[in-house]
């Protein structure tokens, strides 16, 4: 019965792409190979169909679709269906919301060295999402994902030596680990490692360095970045006092942190209402600037 019913998703599913493969004036072949490939038990193709339903690409976005082709797969230990399974099932996205699931199958993907999966599973033991908490474990995993290359964990691993929580407290440590994942375009360790540099712990304190990292992560529209550098144009510290660019910045970040609300009223008192129109014309141009890249980003897989 099992048999039948995967037989009767491969068609269905094959017929939906065939049909947005003419339509697009693609060759419908590969993609009937494709399915002709899930429905045989081949775990890449049935990675390849969950992906196609996850992201959209070439049909109309549907979780449930995705879980059951990731899922095919994942219980042939694919690692990479294994980890987006994990996600899933952390997010509730086309499954119930089960954190005990996802750390099971974000462990599965972690020994056979997926690394992002390795950070996800650290994260669930930090905040004994799933499991009990355990920073000693949290930690092991963390250390797994950042030692490989991971920008996630090593952020992670650098948070945990900044906080001295589950190993000594060492700023050249969290220095290190958020460099290398800054390094790798990761906003969150670009402005971390910022405030390092603002702040001299674990640096030499350096103004402009510290703008110079926040500043790529605001660019990636990471709202604490964009707070952060609108509060060096506000101290005038490694740039230019300008009420105006701090104003942008703070209305960039007003949509994804809410204490950019408070920020916004404080200046607003200092600046004229020109000048609140000029950098709401700012912010607008920034957004508009960043769209298309925004959209872009959008339809990446996970790792």
């Amino acid at each position: 019965m099992k048999r039948v019913s995967i037989l009767l998703l491969v068609f269905f599913t094959c017929f939906v792409l065939a049909a947005w493969a003419r339509r697009a004036e693609i060759s419908p072949n590969g993609l009937s190979d494709r399915c002709r490939s899930a429905g045989e038990g081949e775990a890449k193709a049935q990675y390849d169909l969950g992906r196609m339903y996850m992201f959209a690409l070439g049909v109309s976005q549907d979780y449930q679709q995705a879980a059951t082709w990731y899922e095919c797969a994942a219980k042939q230990g694919f690692a990479a269906a294994q980890f987006m399974m994990g996600f899933l099932y952390e997010q509730g996205k086309g499954v119930p919301q089960d954190y005990s699931r996802a750390l099971d199958y974000y462990r599965s993907a972690a020994e056979q060295g997926h690394t992002t999966a390795a950070n996800n599973l650290a994260t669930l033991y930090l905040h004994g999402q799933g499991a009990r908490k355990n920073i000693s474990t949290a930690v092991k995993w963390y250390q797994f994902s950042a030692e490989r290359g991971d920008a996630s964990g090593q952020c992670n691993l650098g948070t945990l030596y900044f906080d001295g929580n589950g190993v000594a407290k060492d700023y050249h440590e969290a220095a290190h680990w958020f460099r290398v994942a800054a390094e790798q375009g990761f906003p969150a360790a670009e402005n971390k490692l910022g405030f390092l540099y603002f702040t001299g712990q674990g640096v030499v304190q350096n103004y402009g360095e510290a703008v110079e990292w926040i500043r790529r992560a605001a660019e990636q529209g990471y709202a604490q970045a964009q707070i952060n550098l609108g509060d060096l144009y506000v101290e005038g510290k490694g740039v230019s006092l300008d009420y105006v660019a701090a104003y942008m910045w703070y209305s960039l970040a007003s949509s994804g942190d809410p204490s950019a609300a408070g920020k916004i009223r404080k200046l607003s008192r200092l600046i004229t209402h020109k000048q609140r129109i000029e950098g709401k014309n700012r912010a607008s141009t920034w957004l508009s600037s960043h769209l298309n890249q925004e959209v872009s980003d959008e339809t990446q897989d996970l790792h």
